[in-house]
């Protein structure tokens, strides 16, 4: 990925600047140059925004790049241009903004909105322009995230050379980040977790095997040594007496099945003996009541003979039923066919008596015809006439309207001339306020230039008195600092005298030792003497090598802290030096841009401030002042143009009225001529329409009255004349009917008189009357046809159950039932009782054999837990760094696979930095705690052939060492993630802390080592690098919060 083209609308310092990275293709190290708060890092903001939708920095969100002079017409907007592998994007992102409407007046909110445009040979191939659409493309095209951007692209000022001297904590928290291992931590907690659960649930396991223990179910025999080994805790012992127990239960449930099988076949047997005693009682009690049962239906046996011949006469009766019942119906039937013959002639009479009358009163009623043809005439004569009323009616109508219409038209001519008489009034009055509009426009644009002025003073004293801030905080840093290498400078000495004695000590011990063996008569090493009668005491205390090492290590920790604290303190003085002189100097600048109206004796930071402040307030209710008077112009002018056109409206609404005024008086004549004619042709007798209708009413009142009463005479007559066919047609049919049924009558009685002479000997009316009431009775044949049938199945069964009853009883003893009834009982109750005993001895065991086996199985899953847990116990005190032989965790050891990377691949650029002298180390001394392993950084000096601790480096070597780390970084950042290769870099600040070989070197390195892969941009204030590095791209602020672009390209 390589930057092409920057495009900056209204975004932080910049109005309207194209930055052309291209210019620098030949000469890949280039400067950014300008004052600091001009503008250069900005440009490296609008980067990381137009891909990420973020800045750089985690101080400054997008919508707060908008330029403070942006006013609501201008649209804050990024456009980035770079190509990718043959290809060309082009990103167009605005944040959201507060903007002129486009339509109307007022402002609105308008939504952030992005545009991503994919050029292939320069022509486009793709566009995006919804913003979840485009951040996925570009992190699938990138793989990498804003953050990690900028660390690669971007190198900010001193953060590298924190992060070269921070703890190993501080730097995890920063590797963690960058290289998202966050997940091994996260696995750690997991583990944790686990190993909390497992532990939980290994003593639920043991719980519980103990509580299945206290439900095995103890013989007598067995219950104290059972107790004994509960107590105790020892279950394998316990499991083997309870398998003892359940043996011996075993062969007692067989000896008392056994013994339960015998007593079940004597009850079986005194059962079958006890059944045949009580069913040969039975018996004979039964043969006693059957034998009673058969006399008696004896003696019903002639009532039953009754019984059988009325069944027959009943039979017989209902053979004949459907015949005798035909005839009847035939009998009935007659009957009602005679009087509906007699009610047919009754009404055959009347219909003719009413078809008389009817006929007499349609002769008398002529007239009212003849009057209603007269009638029907003179409505025909009125119906000519009656639009001629309507017509006058309607003239009429007309010509009132009209009359009305002519009125308002004049009302509205008199209206309209008195409003174009103030309307133009009103124009004359607005019209001399907008004389007074050039002379306020002079002075708006005097305020606004003062304006400018103010706001860019204020700016500048707003920096200064930041920077002086600032370097009073330093300066208070700098006294506590002070303070610090006092204290520690102190300690380090008694580290040091400490040590130093306590290897004096150790030696003093050591001579003593190497004297009492020298021989006697030999010289002494140290003096050359072979005597020495008053030899030194020495104390009775013995030091050992490893107190002096470790006496010696404090010191040399102690001396490692001081140094550390004394160059910060170096490095910290430096700054606050250059940061004071270049404040001396701006400040003396901006006392020579004030003019003398803002200038205040004497000139200091907040006498001036109270002196901007003052002619800020006034500028401000000038500018009120002025802004309430060009507002008033500004309604005095859309008053005017509003006015004109009401004056040309007025102008032609009144020609217009005017015309409508005459045209409307001519209506009203035309209507009166038209009324007047039509009048001339009404009839003398209705002068006016109520006559008309009067007489029209009339007329048609009378038609009605004569309609009605000739239908009235018509519908009688018709109606008498179909009374009377009717009449006439129902007297015929009835005839037939009767006819008919007088045939029909005579067919039954023959047919029943046939039946009866057969069955009878002669047919009588009491035979008759006798079958009638068999007929009636019917209905009981059924009950009685049971009733004999049940007589004789009874008779049937008593029979066939006395023979049955007389054989099984013949030639059998009287038994003595008690006494079998007895032993069974006996013989059953000693059954239930050995029954009970083995389902007992049943139940323990099986209830016993269940806990054993759930026991067992308790067990095993106990020693597995337990195995298993001590397992992940090991592998969690592993990876959290617990365990006996290191401190360094899991993602500890993750980030210092990652941190050798980096030095590994920094080591290449330090080389070449330092001229060999230097080389990174990871420091694989164990320390007191966790969070101090892994992770710090030694260097290797070549001069001394010794590595030391990076505090112990210079400010230029800190600084040439942070930006090998910092390169390294971005590389394997690349590397891991997979992310594009970005062929730019932009290094801010730092450079200012390097003396003049150590800054030719780094520059030189840095154009041949990276400049060879990617476009380098240094962003910086040092003049000596303007002089060093002629390609620049400077940010030119004008000094009221505006920077301009330029360039300055070498040509040779």
């Amino acid at each position: 990925m390589r930057p092409l083209t920057l495009h900056l609308q209204f975004f932080g310092p910049y109005r309207d600047e194209n930055i052309d990275f291209q210019k620098f293709d030949a000469t890949p190290l280039f400067l950014i140059s300008g004052k600091t708060g001009s503008g250069k890092t900005t440009i490296f903001d609008g980067m990381c925004y137009a891909l990420f939708d973020q800045s750089s920095g985690v101080d400054r969100e997008p919508q707060d790049m908008r330029s403070d002079f942006a006013t609501t017409g201008d649209h804050t907007r990024v456009t980035f241009t770079f190509s990718h592998r043959n290809r060309t994007y082009r990103i167009v992102r605005e944040p959201a903004q507060i903007l002129k409407k486009k339509r109307g007046t007022g402002v609105k909110r308008t939504a952030a909105s992005v545009e991503l445009t994919v050029f292939e040979r320069e022509t486009e191939i793709k566009q995006l322009t919804k913003a979840r659409q485009v951040n996925e493309y570009l992190q699938e095209l990138l793989q990498m995230d804003g953050k990690q951007f900028a660390q690669i692209v971007l190198l900010p000022q001193g953060e590298f050379r924190r992060f070269l001297v921070a703890p190993s904590e501080d730097k995890a928290a920063v590797l963690e980040q960058l290289f998202n291992t966050e997940i091994f931590a996260r696995w750690t907690d997991q583990l944790r977790d686990k190993r909390r659960r497992d532990r939980a649930q290994t003593e639920k396991v043991a719980q519980q095997l103990e509580q299945l223990q206290t439900r095995l179910i103890w013989t007598q025999a067995n219950q104290d040594r059972a107790t004994e080994l509960l107590d105790a805790h020892q279950t394998p012992a316990l499991l083997t007496l309870v398998e003892e127990q359940q043996q011996a239960t075993q062969s007692a449930v067989a000896a008392l099945t056994e013994q339960v099988t015998a007593a079940q076949d004597q009850v079986t047997m005194l059962t079958k003996q006890d059944t045949r005693e009580e069913q040969l009682l039975q018996d004979r009690q039964q043969l006693v009541i059957q034998t009673d049962r058969q006399q008696k239906l004896a003696a019903q046996a002639p009532a039953m003979k009754t019984v059988q011949q009325q069944i027959a006469e009943l039979e017989w009766s209902q053979g004949i039923q459907s015949q005798w019942q035909e005839r009847q119906t035939a009998r009935h039937n007659l009957t009602q066919r005679r009087t509906a013959l007699q009610q047919a002639q009754a009404g055959l009479d009347q219909a003719q008596a009413a078809h008389v009358t009817a006929t007499t009163a349609q002769t008398d009623a002529q007239s009212i015809s003849d009057r209603i043809a007269t009638t029907k005439d003179e409505l025909a004569q009125q119906a000519k006439i009656k639009p001629i009323y309507q017509q006058i009616a309607a003239l009429t109508t007309q010509l009132s309207q009209g009359k009305k219409d002519a009125s308002a038209a004049q009302q509205t001519v008199v209206a309209l001339q008195q409003k174009l008489t103030q309307t133009k009034q009103e124009l004359q009055d607005q019209q001399q306020v907008v004389t007074g509009q050039a002379t306020l426009y002079q002075t708006g644009q005097q305020l606004t230039k003062q304006d400018g002025q103010l706001k860019d003073w204020n700016r500048q004293l707003t920096a200064l008195q930041t920077a002086e801030q600032q370097q009073q905080q330093e300066t208070k840093q700098l006294t506590a600092l002070q303070t610090q290498i006092a204290t520690q400078r102190q300690a380090t000495g008694q580290a040091r005298q400490q040590a130093e004695d306590l290897n004096q000590e150790l030696l003093n011990h050591e001579i003593v030792r190497l004297v009492g063996q020298l021989k006697p008569g030999s010289p002494c090493p140290i003096c050359g003497a072979t005597d020495h009668p008053s030899p030194a005491a020495v104390a009775d205390t013995t030091v050992t090598e490893a107190e002096v090492k470790q006496a010696q290590a404090v010191a040399q920790q102690q001396q490692d802290r001081l140094t550390q604290l004394t160059t910060r303190q170096q490095n910290l003085r430096e700054e606050l030096t250059t940061r004071q002189t270049q404040q001396q100097a701006d400040v003396r600048v901006f006392w020579q841009s004030l003019p003398a109206t803002v200038a205040v004796d004497p000139m200091t930071l907040p006498a001036v401030a109270q002196r901007l402040a003052d002619l800020t307030n006034q500028q401000q209710a000038a500018l009120r002042t002025l802004h309430q008077q060009q507002a008033a112009i500004t309604q005095a002018q859309a008053q005017v143009d509003q006015l004109k056109k009401q004056v040309t409206q007025c102008e032609q609404q009144l020609q217009t009225a005017q015309t409508t005024q005459q045209e409307k008086t001519r209506a009203v004549d035309r209507l009166t001529a038209q009324l007047t004619t039509q009048r001339q042709q009404l009839p003398a007798t209705a002068a006016t329409l109520a006559d008309f209708k009067r007489q029209e009413q009339q007329l048609q009142q009378q038609l009605a009255t004569d309609q009605a009463a000739w239908e009235a005479v018509t519908q009688r007559v018709k109606q008498a004349t179909d009374r009377l066919t009717v009449a006439t047609t129902e007297v015929k049919a009835a005839t037939a009917e009767l006819e008919k049924s007088q045939q029909r009558c005579q067919m039954a009685a023959d047919q029943v008189q046939a039946l009866l002479s057969q069955h009878f000997e002669a047919v009588t009316p009491e035979t008759e009357s006798q079958v009638a009431a068999c007929l009636e009775q019917l209905t009981t044949l059924p009950q009685k046809r049971q009733r004999v049938q049940d007589f004789r199945t009874q008779q049937e069964r008593v029979t066939t159950t006395i023979a049955e009853l007389k054989k099984r009883v013949a030639d059998q003893p009287e038994p003595d039932r008690a006494q079998t009834q007895a032993a069974l009982q006996a013989a059953a109750k000693q059954v239930n009782a050995l029954q009970d005993q083995r389902h007992n001895q049943q139940d323990q065991f099986q209830r016993n054999a269940e806990t054993v086996s759930a026991l067992k199985r308790q067990m095993a899953q106990q020693e597995t837990a337990l195995k298993r847990s001590q397992e992940l116990t090991e592998l969690v005190d592993v990876v959290n760094g617990d365990g006996p032989n290191s401190k360094l965790g899991l993602e500890r050891y993750v980030l210092q696979t990652y941190l050798r990377q980096i030095l590994t691949v920094g080591n290449q650029r330090l080389q070449q930095l330092t001229n060999g002298r230097y080389q990174f180390l990871v420091d694989d001394q164990p320390a007191t705690y966790k969070k101090n392993s892994g992770l710090e950084i030694n260097v290797y000096d070549d001069h001394v052939g010794e590595q030391r601790s990076v505090h112990t480096l210079s400010g230029g070597e800190s600084f040439i060492a942070a930006l090998a780390l910092a390169l390294a970084l971005g590389e394997v950042i690349q590397q891991t993630t997979g992310s594009v290769d970005v062929d730019a870099l932009f290094i801010d600040e730092g450079f200012g802390s390097l003396d003049e070989d150590a800054l030719m070197t780094a520059l030189e390195s840095l154009e041949t080592v990276e400049g060879q892969h990617r476009m380098i941009g240094i962003i910086s204030h040092v003049s000596e690098l303007r002089a060093q590095v002629p390609n620049q791209l400077q940010v030119v602020s004008n000094g009221n919060g505006e920077s301009k672009i330029t360039y300055q390209i070498d040509e040779g």
